[in-house]
């Protein structure tokens, strides 16, 4: 409503410059200063709402244009049409204040009611009555307060009606964002408590392997796969957390250096058996900058490079990643491309789903290309898969620089 109300006051600047203009070549003098007034009124208006004092703001406009309006149909007569005027600042002042104080709208309806009642019933004449009206000036007059009384009062109802879409837009949206949010909860209480009991039962059988084993091989063994699937469930809750904070969390930008984010993240993958194996080459400028969130940017790098390492094809002599970054029209591209197993074209269009697995192979939950791309949206980005199964793939992130 702020933006509403300044457009108001400009509108009524406007209308009292309108008027002014029409009284002058008319040869009438005598109300310049109650013009000037409502100009001036509205000006101080429009700084009050600036300045974040909305009350203020409304109740001034309100009694400046009601007393405008009063002056001119206690002079002139109901033919007119001034009295349109009386319906345009009562919809004004229900328009501006809003729902939460009914008490000052209905207060200001009935001020508006018996101004309107008393200009008609008992004139006042508070200004002299122009001398100078003929018939045809008096039509003249009667068909302008028409036109401006219709075109500001129209103005006002499409900018109800727009505020009103808006709203039920907002509605809808939400609406949609909550039927998502439960189906996506309905999903993640189902495949998490599944994922969590496949190790959770498989350590009880270790525990009880370890437990009848006479032998210190044995047992050794036991320990290291233990030691395997805790890591396997140490890994999904980091996905878990991950999830939780991209959804929970505002974005919060800083400077961030590209490539020193992707020297980062690949030096957090250096445990990775399969890490050794495969050269990684990088082609991004040592200077290139964007403002995002960098914890969030991490997650995604993360996620992509981690994938791209486990998923590397050991039937080829060369398994290569190649990384690039670029700036075009105020978007960060960053590619990476692997050689990798690949994804069959059945499998891409639900690769980015929560807990979709478009292989058997490693131990992935299914959670991390739905991280990274819900991740990419909050940051205001999107992401794009290529890929041919067998031969490798390229993923391709693109986010505001700023």
């Amino acid at each position: 409503m702020t933006r509403l109300r300044g457009q108001f006051a400009i509108v009524a600047a406007v209308v009292g410059a309108v008027y002014a203009t029409l009284v002058l070549t008319m040869g009438e003098y005598n109300f310049i200063p109650w013009h000037i007034l409502l100009i001036g009124g509205s000006a101080l208006s429009y700084y009050l709402n600036k300045a974040g004092h909305h009350i203020a703001s409304t109740l001034l406009l309100f009694v400046l244009c009601n007393s405008f309006v009063y002056l001119f149909s206690s002079v002139g007569r109901p033919q007119d049409g001034i009295f349109f005027f009386y319906f345009i600042t009562n919809t004004l002042c229900i328009v501006l204040i809003g729902y939460r104080y009914q008490w000052l709208i209905a207060t200001l309806v009935l001020i508006t009611l018996l101004l309107a009642i008393f200009a008609y019933l008992v004139p006042t004449r508070i200004a002299p009555v122009p001398q100078n009206i003929t018939p045809q000036i008096e039509r003249g007059i009667f068909l302008i307060n028409l036109t401006i009384s219709l075109l500001f009062g129209s103005y006002v109802l499409v900018i109800l009606m727009r505020v009103n879409h808006q709203a039920e837009s907002k509605l809808i949206s939400k609406h949609h964002e909550l039927a998502k949010t439960n189906e996506e909860l309905d999903r993640f209480v189902y495949s998490a408590s599944h994922d969590m009991r496949a190790p959770l039962s498989s350590l009880l059988g270790l525990i009880s392997v370890a437990e009848k084993t006479q032998t210190p091989d044995e047992t050794a063994l036991c320990l290291s796969m233990m030691r395997q699937r805790i890591g396997v469930m140490e890994g999904f809750l980091k996905e878990i957390t991950d999830y939780s904070r991209n959804v929970r969390t505002e974005v919060e930008k800083k400077p961030i250096n590209v490539l020193n984010a992707l020297q980062a993240s690949l030096s957090s993958l250096n445990f990775l058996a399969e890490r050794s194996k495969i050269e990684i080459t990088l082609k991004v400028d040592p200077e290139l900058v964007i403002f995002s969130d960098e914890s969030r940017l991490l997650v995604v790098l993360n996620n992509l490079l981690a994938n791209a390492i486990k998923y590397y094809d050991t039937q080829k002599s060369n398994p290569v990643i190649k990384i690039s970054a670029t700036i075009h029209q105020s978007r960060l591209t960053l590619t990476i491309e692997d050689n990798g197993v690949g994804i069959s074209t059945e499998h891409q269009a639900r690769i980015f789903d929560m807990f979709y697995r478009a292989t058997t192979r490693g131990e992935g939950s299914g959670l991390g290309l739905y991280i990274v791309r819900e991740t990419i949206q909050k940051l205001g980005g999107f992401i794009k898969l290529q890929s041919v199964a067998g031969t490798g793939s390229i993923f391709t992130v693109t986010l505001p620089v700023a």
